[in-house]
């Protein structure tokens, strides 16, 4: 249960007796301690706990304030536990006794877990931009931005074998915990010396022929399908339900029977899921990339800032497969319910340039403000839609020549119409060469619901105002360098994308402090 603190008399090990006059008014850890120290109480966490029972916690906000310290100087558990015995700078900013050891590491886990099961996790983040609206920092319909940016994920790329050995060494660890007797029962049909914990990442001695790769392959996977028809029958327990799962997705996504004798074989690489798991160790991370040659094993994290003092007012995190936009309606919609944030506009770079993504943040009343994707080559050269107008009334489209088109059909699958122009009026055009490359011979247009919005866009985008705008978002590439060189974003600190997520929400919430205190002491 959350002990209730009482006023206690001040002792020479207070840190205050020895800090109050030895820490600059300019420190981090003072500011922190005067700003954020008051926003985050042990109320805000007293659900986590039993209300009437046990032995009281560790304060829960001495935890929370510990992790955002951790975040801040970059360190694991361990040192930041190690930190908060011998550093006074942070005992001062954490309100701690000089002869305090306030917890083990452990407890920051535990926390976490706690925060991540009841869907807390963000919480601190939206109580620093709460504060930060109230005291005027963050406006109501201003310009902000958005990125995303990927972060590599902390496990180790296996090979095939290693994948399926893996898959099924998490089904026989949770096996010999919670149910020895079909863990025995296996382990008289399996090598289980090769599933033990010192073997499981040993790949074999030198290097294997392709055949004998192929053999192995089929050793294990024979090995991963008798352990899963041994554990259908208590598949019902949540750890071991997960692991075969797991480890039934390796086995579908990655291998197929030989056509000639029946044989588990490899599936090509281009045949694979493009979505497929990588690594059974962190089922969540995803192969993506941010560009034709940057590639990566990982995550990607989305932020929106706004413009005037660099706050970041929205975070979300996603697998590295998915494109950059993907999250944009979400977290416009987040800010609004949240906060009651709506961006005059959002400024973004070209990956967020779609016209369904325009039309959704339009509905909120804000603008979506983004370079449009180059034409693909076969369409180039060709006249662009902007050229032809619509005429809703009677669903037809008229050419820049006057030729008019019917609509063929409406697609309702992407919201649009089809216009075939017809070959007798493409056909004798003098301007045809310019107006399509299309093999039969006449121009086919696609108009979206929402293509008058698109063509305003395009003309926007033709303006001064629009560089004037664009101007305005490389800044947010600044904010992504600050969260990885200084305070470990690189890189994940855990796995899964709650935990992943976590990680981003806290690394987002550190920046938007340093801003803040640096802020309040210009204007100090």
């Amino acid at each position: 249960m959350i002990k209730k603190h009482n006023h206690r008399q001040t002792t020479f090990f207070d840190s205050d007796y020895y800090c109050g006059s030895l820490i600059p008014k300019t420190s981090f850890f003072r500011r922190f301690r005067d700003l954020v120290g008051p926003l985050i109480t042990d109320e805000m966490f007293s659900d986590l706990y039993c209300g009437n029972n046990g032995r009281p916690p560790i304060s829960p906000s001495l935890l929370a304030k510990a992790m955002l310290l951790q975040y801040h100087m970059n360190l694991s558990d361990r040192e930041i536990e190690r930190t908060c015995q011998f550093d006074l700078e942070v005992k001062f900013a954490l309100g701690l006794r000089i002869d305090a050891r306030p917890f083990d590491h452990s407890s920051l886990g535990d926390f976490r877990e706690r925060l991540l099961k009841s869907g807390r996790e963000k919480n601190i983040f939206d109580q620093i931009v709460d504060q930060l609206i109230k005291a005027k920092l963050i406006s109501r319909n201003e310009i902000q931005r958005i990125d995303a940016t990927h972060v590599i994920a902390d496990i180790a790329l296996p090979s095939m074998v290693g994948m399926v050995k893996k898959g099924s060494f998490e089904i026989l660890k949770k096996l010999k915990v919670h149910y020895p007797k079909v863990y025995a029962k296996v382990s008289s049909r399996l090598l289980t010396d090769d599933y033990s914990s010192g073997r499981i990442n040993d790949d074999g001695p030198g290097r294997f022929s392709m055949e004998k790769r192929a053999e192995r392959l089929v050793k294990y996977v024979e090995d991963a399908r008798f352990l899963l028809k041994e554990v259908k029958e208590i598949e019902g327990h949540p750890e071991i339900k997960t692991a075969t799962e797991i480890l039934k997705t390796l086995l579908q996504e990655n291998i197929d029977e030989d056509t000639v004798d029946g044989k588990p074989i490899e599936i090509e690489a281009q045949k694979k899921p493009k979505n497929r798991m990588v690594s059974p160790i962190d089922p969540d991370a995803k192969a993506g990339a941010k560009s034709k040659f940057k590639k990566f094993i990982g995550y990607k994290t989305s932020i929106t800032q706004e413009v005037k003092n660099q706050f970041i007012t929205n975070v979300d995190v996603m697998g590295g497969n998915r494109p950059d936009s993907d999250p944009t309606v979400a977290m416009v919609e987040e800010q609004i319910l949240k906060h009651d944030l709506l961006p005059k506009k959002l400024i973004g770079d070209t990956a967020y340039g779609d016209g369904i993504d325009r039309r959704d943040i339009n509905q909120y009343g804000s603008h979506l403000i983004a370079p449009f994707k180059e034409a693909n080559p076969r369409t180039k050269a060709v006249f662009p839609k902007t050229m032809f107008k619509i005429n809703r009334s009677n669903n037809t489209l008229t050419c820049p020549t006057g030729a008019i088109a019917k609509a063929h059909f409406y697609d309702s699958a992407n919201s649009s119409m089809i216009f075939h122009f017809p070959h007798p009026a493409c056909g004798k055009c003098h301007l045809k060469s310019q107006c399509t490359k299309a093999k039969e011979g006449r121009r086919t247009v696609r108009i979206y619901d929402w293509q008058e919005m698109t063509n305003e866009s395009h003309r926007y985008n033709l303006t001064d105002e629009f560089k004037k705008d664009m101007k305005l978002r490389q800044p947010i590439e600044g904010k992504f360098s600050e969260m990885k060189r200084l305070h470990g974003l690189t890189r994940t600190r855990y796995r899964g994308l709650k935990k992943v997520g976590l990680q981003c929400f806290f690394t987002a919430t550190v920046v938007n402090v340093k801003r803040w205190i640096k802020l309040e002491y210009a204007a100090a």
